[in-house]
């Protein structure tokens, strides 16, 4: 058994997540998620659950994340004993220990993966509108898990096999976070309810983002550790399409080199012969050529004039 404290935040968010209202249905099916324990929520559906919280939380403005988040995982080897109600069971006793009371909490059970988990989602303001206390957190949920752990036999799992459940753990989150996702902000925070972030290390020598880390803030791996797809790369290449943003730019017309040679076009060639035609048709009317003298021209016509007669008397 392993207890996870996440971020917290607004109910919207968190609720969402545990709830598979913002993944892909066709994958995140109803059967591979439930809602097996709540309380002091109205109904069981996703809106009625985040206005309860949010009622709950406008009893103390001052809380500005007032939704807490915790995933609790457990060794495969326990899978045919954690039935919802054990489950329900260890989770109200790992709340009592820490000192998650007298407030709003749903319990939401995941089954897509091989690790079998749940998780709380609780209000930090609790009913007397008073913050709950979250002191040493870390120190308490520890302590909490190692407890319930010797209580019920639950099995202690060897840090190799956390490794690797680890890794098979983070790739369906990372996965259903890139669904039709179009920026590197956008990924964080689709990330950040599921507890993993994400960091970036440049290239020394230009500066520019070389690599990506995930990390759930016990273990922490290279994305390529986890799958190829997951490289800076490939993932900045996967937002860009989805963002459409290489359609978007427009594209540079080629430059056009002075001393290229221009092949003519047969309909050109067509117009000049046509234009040609015409002028010799018309005859010495608008004849241009080089023999054409316009003194000779102006000469000829007054030559070719007939003289008026006058009139007047005979002699």
């Amino acid at each position: 058994m392993i207890a996870k404290i996440l971020a917290k935040g607004a109910a919207a968010g968190i609720v969402g997540y545990v709830m598979r209202e913002f993944h892909d249905k066709e994958k995140y099916t109803a059967d591979t998620w439930r809602l097996i324990d709540s309380d002091s929520v109205f109904g069981n559906d996703y809106r009625r659950i985040v206005d309860s919280f949010d009622i709950g939380a406008s009893l103390n403005k001052r809380i500005s994340k007032p939704i807490g988040h915790i995933a609790v995982s457990f060794d495969k080897a326990d899978l045919p004993r954690l039935t919802d109600e054990f489950m329900v069971q260890l989770a109200k006793e790992y709340m009592e220990r820490m000192g998650i009371r007298d407030t709003q909490y749903i319990i939401v059970r995941h089954l897509e993966t091989g690790s079998p988990h749940f998780h709380i989602v609780y209000n930090r303001v609790n009913l007397h509108g008073k913050a709950i206390d979250e002191s040493n957190n870390f120190d308490k949920s520890h302590k909490a898990t190692k407890a319930i752990k010797l209580k019920y036999g639950l099995t202690f799992s060897p840090k190799k096999k956390l490794y690797e459940d680890a890794i098979a753990e983070m790739k369906p989150k990372i996965q259903a976070a890139m669904y039709r996702c179009k920026s590197w902000d956008e990924f964080r925070r689709r990330l950040a309810p599921s507890g993993i972030t994400v960091d970036f290390y440049n290239d020394r020598d230009t500066g520019k983002p070389q690599g990506i880390r995930f990390s759930d803030g016990e273990f922490t791996f290279n994305g390529s550790k986890i799958d190829r797809a997951f490289s800076y790369k490939r993932l900045d290449k996967f937002f860009a399409k989805n963002a459409g943003i290489r359609e978007a730019q427009p594209q540079r017309p080629a430059p056009i080199s002075v001393t290229a040679k221009v092949k003519e076009s047969p309909a050109v060639n067509v117009v000049e012969n046509i234009i040609e035609t015409g002028c010799q048709a018309l005859g010495g009317l608008f004849q241009v050529g080089p023999g054409y003298d316009p003194e000779e021209e102006a000469f000829i016509r007054a030559m070719n004039k007939k003289p008026k007669k006058k009139k007047g008397r005979s002699l």
